[in-house]
């Protein structure tokens, strides 16, 4: 391999780290020297938390509901849907992300799923399993209702690409 430059350096820098030794000699601080002072905030016009996003943290205990029910019922009403007569069934998984995206949206700090479990009983759906009976998104309504409602291919057509192709045994 031939020898360059910039090979021979990095070589050279790798020699140094592996044959370096800790010497016991102690550096002294050189006298008058002192540190450089800061240089400018790293982010200019950052003036941290405003006192609302504090309040908002302070505010809210972490497990209790009660905390939690105003914003959860404009949420429900905003974005969920209750069918009587329906056995309508969301993941409290999805539920719970799509109230923590509308709750940060909203300047508000999002509950635990323990909270939101609870806010869901407590309004009168059952959670089992990691779904909730009663409510689900609009938006999954909806597209449910789309998929239902979407002319099916006719019977002959399904068959068609449901056929098996003959097997070909190996010789």
């Amino acid at each position: 391999m031939p020898s360059t430059p910039r090979l021979e350096a990095r070589m050279l820098a790798i020699d140094r780290w592996r044959n370096w030794r800790p010497s016991d000699e102690k550096f002294d601080e050189s006298p008058g020297c002192e540190p450089s002072k800061p240089s400018e905030p790293a982010f200019e016009g950052f003036e941290g938390s405003t006192s609302e996003q504090i309040q908002n943290f302070s505010d809210r205990p972490p497990h209790v509901p009660d905390a939690w029910r105003e914003d959860f019922n404009r949420w429900r009403a905003e974005w969920c849907v209750s069918r009587s007569g329906y056995e309508d069934a969301g993941s409290v998984a999805c539920l719970l992300v799509n109230f923590a995206e509308w709750c940060i949206a909203h300047n508000a700090v999002p509950c635990t799923r323990a909270t939101f479990e609870t806010l869901l009983e407590d309004s009168g759906f059952r959670c089992a399993d990691g779904m909730a009976a009663g409510i689900v998104l609009k938006v999954d309504l909806g597209a449910v209702l789309r998929f239902q409602a979407a002319p099916r291919a006719p019977e002959r057509q399904r068959g068609a690409s449901r056929e098996r192709l003959p097997i070909r045994e190996l010789p």
